[in-house]
């Protein structure tokens, strides 16, 4: 099976981690620092702090922003489950705004249409690795003074003109899962230029202490801190990110160099200035012959891996048609999402699917993944 993921694990992250080892300074430290120093100056932003993972590090933004329970925060809802969870992790209310066809991004113009007097935030989801339009939705939250925080977890090394994803809204999110672009196994980074929110954001997440450290404390805050062991396996995935990015690019315009023969298959579009960083390579299928969950399990039969991750956009979840369970919801006044419709979102969680675009294919590999669609399509 060639996987739809695989991690790049060198010499070089195994020697990382046997010098914190030997240092016997395992917790957040120096190692930690300097990893986020290189972080801030890939993306392009003033400050970086790592966290235990990209969930909280999303969560630890919005604490940070001072997002207030009942408060609602616009996102999309074809993305895993987490952007929208950390929004009620905090007490606030996710509004689910559908996205475009072409891009799977949330839609600008809808946003605008969602904005209320209850609205503080708006989150878009750079979804598979490809930047909504933050341009657009930059100009929406300033003249209706909102706070964006960009889900950037599945986005390492996208940009748009030139400027990187991370330092394209007022703060910014990141997961180092074991399957994205760039790993730690477990992981996240916050980054931004307003130095006011960083040092909030600092405090979140390590009980609230100061940049000075010590045992003063200033405000309620977690342990969501990033060991200096998995830090220093950070460091030499930063270094690799580049030309893993390049690579998963050149993968992605084979493929789509490739499905323009076919008129069942249709790729998530980039648009001009727009660049994907291909977290993954998810194209939707539009076939008289067979539906989508047909195609993945013919394409595992081949040896192809594939799948179809967000099936169910976050409306759909068993979690927000129950959201009434939720400990938030004595105090909160959640909406009905079983009364939620978003044709678009449903429609790509209906026909999208996944295949293998990460840097470790070989030129084998790519043949063997397009003669399995030639096989099954024709």
């Amino acid at each position: 099976m060639i996987p739809f993921a695989k991690p790049i694990i060198g010499q070089e992250e195994i020697d990382a981690v046997n010098r914190v080892l030997e240092s016997g300074m395992l917790a957040e430290g120096k190692v930690s620092r300097e990893l986020e120093k290189l972080f801030a100056e890939y993306t392009g932003s003033k400050f970086a702090t790592v966290t235990s993972n990209g969930t909280t590090a999303l969560s630890t933004a919005l604490e940070a922003m001072d997002i207030q329970p009942g408060d609602e925060v616009i996102t999309s809802p074809f993305t895993f489950i987490a952007s929208a969870n950390s929004i009620a992790m905090v007490g606030a209310i996710p509004v689910f705004v559908d996205v475009k066809p072409d891009t799977y991004n949330i839609d600008p113009d809808l946003i605008e249409k969602a904005i209320t007097e209850k609205t503080r935030a708006i989150m878009p989801v750079h979804i598979f690795g490809l930047p909504s339009d933050m341009k657009q939705i930059m100009d929406i939250a300033d003249s209706h003074d909102l706070l964006v925080i960009e889900d950037a977890c599945q986005a390492h090394g996208a940009e748009i003109d030139g400027t990187k994803v991370g330092a394209l809204g007022h703060v910014a999110s990141f997961s180092f899962y074991a399957t994205k672009n760039m790993m730690t196994g477990e992981g996240g980074m916050i980054t931004t230029d307003n130095e006011e929110l960083y040092d909030e954001i600092l405090m979140v997440k390590n009980h609230g202490r100061g940049k000075e450290g010590g045992y003063s404390h200033f405000r309620i805050g977690y342990n969501n801190r990033m060991m200096d062991i998995v830090s220093a396996i950070g460091i030499e995935q930063v270094k690799r990110l580049p030309d893993a990015v390049k690579q998963r690019r050149v993968n992605a315009q084979e493929y789509d160099d490739f499905f323009s023969e076919f008129n069942s298959i249709k790729p998530q579009v980039e648009d001009p200035g727009f660049k994907s960083s291909y977290h993954l390579y998810a194209p939707r299928l539009y076939s008289e012959k067979m539906n989508r969950d047909e195609l993945v399990t013919a394409l595992r039969n081949e040896g192809v891996g594939s799948r179809a991750v967000y099936a169910l956009p976050c409306h759909k979840q068993d979690t927000y048609l129950n959201i009434q369970q939720w400990r938030w919801a004595k105090f909160v006044d959640y909406p009905d999402y079983s009364a939620v419709n978003l044709p678009i979102s449903e429609e790509i969680g209906l026909r999208h699917f996944d295949i293998p675009v990460h840097p470790s294919l070989t030129e084998e590999d790519k043949e063997h993944i397009k003669s399995a669609f030639q096989k099954i399509l024709g």
